[in-house]
């Protein structure tokens, strides 16, 4: 009994002198499930090493981003290195691609592979198992047939966006286009129910194709644009109280008497005033009440 006792602890010193001798003190293998795969899924693999006594991965061993047969490609790899008691923590993320079009579910392998160690002079590897896995079709070998035709799963329809936002602020567009359209066509006067907004207009339009022979003419249609914003005849006497009905047109109180004084001296004097500059003076006068009446 004695001699098996002795025989016992013997064994347990020696595996503890085997494991403290390893160059690695963890090794963990994650992987997902082995089933499920169909033509392009990608399979990501997770590893853990922990070494001892400064013993560290060599980098250059490891899988690179490359075909590893003619059916699977490691398309990512990445590698974290921390430092740990006595060695390093490592953490391995493989991605894999399938490329392989079974007829039917069928089992496939990813290669094991070593992860080289190396401490100075020494060199060590890790081995990585091979890992298995199913991959499926995408549709069956036989097609099933029910009494409409070919039993097959139709396209799911795509999700319809949220365009709330967008007729919203197609609405506020349309708005300020409106009201933007609606302050140009008060200003120049082109809404109905306000025709003294289009009087000095008009009167430009026409004063703007008279010469200097035809000043009877201007005057006169300039005297029939003061007449209808005043709504009667308007002689200069009753200017003050046209300014108290449009105060607006008081700004052009001097011009108004000068085209009032050229009109008498034109149609009531002997001596017509000159033609020089005055036609060019009531252009800028009737151009001034344009901007009075516009507001």
């Amino acid at each position: 009994m004695k001699k098996w006792i002795i025989f016992g602890l013997s064994l347990c010193l020696l595996a503890c002198s085997n494991s403290s001798n390893s160059p690695v003190s963890d090794f963990e293998f994650l992987t997902p499930r082995p089933f499920g795969y169909i033509n392009g899924d990608e399979i990501r693999h997770k590893i853990i090493l922990e070494t001892r006594n400064g013993v560290q991965l060599q980098r250059g061993g490891l899988p690179k981003r490359s075909a590893v047969n003619r059916w699977l490609n490691v398309s990512q790899v990445t590698v974290s290195e921390a430092k740990i008691s006595g060695g390093f923590h490592y953490e391995i993320d493989l991605v894999y691609q399938a490329f392989y079009a079974p007829l039917e579910v069928k089992m496939l392998t990813i290669p094991s592979f070593d992860l080289p160690l190396a401490q100075g002079g020494n060199n060590a590897s890790q081995t990585v198992p091979a890992w298995h896995f199913t991959l499926s079709p995408l549709r069956e070998l036989s097609i099933r047939k029910d009494e409409s035709g070919q039993y097959m799963r139709p396209d799911a329809a795509p999700p319809l966006l949220d365009d709330t936002g967008v007729v919203y602020g197609l609405w506020v567009a349309f708005a300020v286009m409106l009201s933007s359209a609606s302050g140009l066509a008060y200003v120049y006067g082109y809404l109905p129910g306000l025709p003294k907004r289009r009087v000095f207009k008009r009167a430009a339009k026409k004063i703007a194709s008279l010469s200097d022979t035809q000043m009877v003419e201007a005057l006169t249609e300039f005297h029939q644009a003061l007449n209808a914003v005043n709504g009667a005849p308007l002689f200069q006497h009753q200017l003050a109280d046209f300014y108290q009905r449009q105060p607006s047109y008081q700004a052009a109180d001097a011009q108004l008497r000068w085209f009032f004084q050229t009109s008498n001296q034109c149609f009531f004097s002997d001596k017509p005033p000159n033609p020089n500059g005055t036609l060019a003076t009531l252009r800028q006068l009737c151009a001034a009440c344009l901007v009075l009446e516009r507001g």
